[in-house]
């Protein structure tokens, strides 16, 4: 067992000091690839704004939208995508970053809505988006949002279940208003959304759909199959699978689909998830993964080329009209416009070597997708600094699992210094929590100022829904 552990442990420092080596080697040291300046004093400057400046006027830990890069990441996604069949559609995903002052300014440039819940589907309604740019997706649909979607005519709810077909058939009948619906096929077996499409399951919904025709239209076939893709092979492949699934459905059924929706999971040069093994290395032995190279990226609009040109290739070879495209990114309209700054405020020894750096954020907090995403972190006011040291960057929260990263290469850190993680755009707000903590501000910055889009958490926010505050104090022991 002693040499065991001597091996473990040798291990582990191998596969440590080859992550810092290529931490150092990474490709993503250069604050641009975010739109992010370094300013006359060194620092890190977000749009004519001083990120230590940022925090002073509005505490930390405190995230950060770059409206320039948003509008043009937005702007870059319709522009890649001009090429889609007439009718096509980008819809933003609001999962990935639900805040109502950065959802107004995509929809402004004439992008529409994803949504998953009926939270979402409300928000869609109350920003004003059209009904024809919303689509309906999710397993958690209410009959209350689903008289709302049929109510506003929107594009498609995209069902997940025999059961939710009669459901909304009797909303409509009930409406006396046609719905447009969608199926999701089911196309990964251990996935617990969509149809099953090789049992027969998606053929089984779409002629229930077609039988209830009376209060039923069939508008969309849907699929979702992938998370922060780099390249286009698995978007294609599922695409010529879906286009033959559509042929099969106008030889079943007589009904030719309108539209093909091939859902989000578009990926940035500047993060990547974790595969299975370098997961598995992270937890077992502190190793951070390699960082990803914004080479082996595949530009935006040969990605989308790519796509569009297999639905027209699939569509003639199954002699198929060709139906108006759908697709659903989130992490590619926002990932890159967000920064979360938090600040430092120790520095502790580790035992067994290293330093734990204990901030004001983790991933119970704020950082929740660090857990299986990699990010790149600078220091606000040296971000071009040698990265000297390793450490444990902590959250706030008393328990071991907040963390944000482990062994993380950073320039030797003070207590006060102020972290910029990036790539902040994409879940960071969505899987926040307030355990323990209230959640922090978001910013908006443009032309060297900043406007707050959502307030810091305050005491009483958190206790505003207990409906025992205020009452009789507790008598003492």
């Amino acid at each position: 067992m002693t040499l065991v552990r001597y091996l473990l442990s040798w291990l582990s420092r191998y596969l440590v000091l080859r992550s810092w080596k290529r931490q150092k080697n990474s490709l993503l040291r250069d604050v641009a690839l975010w739109g992010v300046e370094v300013n006359a004093q060194g620092r890190m400057s977000i749009d004519g704004m001083d990120a230590l400046t940022l925090v002073e006027q509005h505490g930390s830990p405190l995230l950060v939208v770059n409206k320039a890069q948003l509008m043009r990441d937005a702007q870059a996604v319709l522009d890649a995508f001009r090429e889609g069949p007439r009718g096509s559609k980008v819809l933003y995903s609001y999962k990935t970053n639900c805040v109502p002052g950065i959802l107004r300014e995509i929809h402004r440039v004439g992008i529409g809505a994803e949504v998953i819940s009926p939270y979402e589907l409300w928000l869609a309604e109350q920003l004003g988006v059209p009904g024809d740019m919303i689509v309906y997706n999710g397993v958690g649909k209410t009959e209350e949002s689903l008289r709302s979607a049929v109510e506003r005519n929107i594009l498609a709810i995209n069902m997940d279940s025999i059961d939710e077909i009669e459901r909304i058939h009797r909303v409509a009948r009930g409406l006396r208003r046609k719905a447009n619906v969608g199926i999701r096929l089911g196309f990964v077996p251990k996935s617990q959304f969509g149809f099953n499409v090789v049992s027969g399951q998606a053929m089984e919904a779409c002629r229930k759909i077609v039988a209830l025709s009376d209060w039923l239209d069939l508008q969309c076939i849907h699929f979702n199959v992938t998370s922060n893709a780099r390249r286009a092979s698995t978007h294609l492949r599922y695409v010529e699978e879906a286009i033959k699934f559509m042929r099969e459905v106008k030889s079943s059924t007589g009904v030719s689909v309108p539209y093909l929706d091939i859902g989000g999971g578009f990926g940035v040069e500047t993060t990547k998830n974790m595969s299975g093994i370098e997961y598995a290395m992270y937890r077992t032995f502190d190793c951070l993964p390699s960082p990803p190279s914004p080479e082996d990226y595949q530009p935006l609009s040969s990605f989308f080329c790519e796509v569009i040109e297999a639905v027209k290739t699939s569509c003639g070879r199954y002699n198929l009209e060709l139906p108006g495209m759908i697709i659903e990114p989130g992490r590619l309209v926002t990932s890159k416009s967000e920064v979360l700054l938090a600040r430092v405020n120790a520095i502790k020894p580790r035992g067994g070597g290293g330093k734990f750096a204990m901030t004001d954020a983790g991933r119970l907090s704020v950082t929740f997708p660090c857990d299986f995403e990699y990010h790149e972190v600078f220091v606000a006011d040296r971000p071009r600094h040698d990265l000297d040291s390793l450490y444990h960057i902590m959250g706030r929260v008393c328990t071991s699992a907040d963390w944000m990263f482990k062994n993380k290469a950073l320039p030797e850190l003070e207590p006060g210094d102020v972290l910029a993680v990036m790539d902040a755009g994409a879940y960071f707000s969505s899987y926040s929590s307030n355990f323990a903590f209230p959640r922090p501000e978001i910013v908006m910055v443009s032309d060297g100022k900043s406007l707050s889009i959502r307030k810091r958490e305050s005491f009483e926010h958190l206790t505003a829904m207990d409906t025992t505050m205020g009452g009789t104090p507790c008598p003492s022991l």
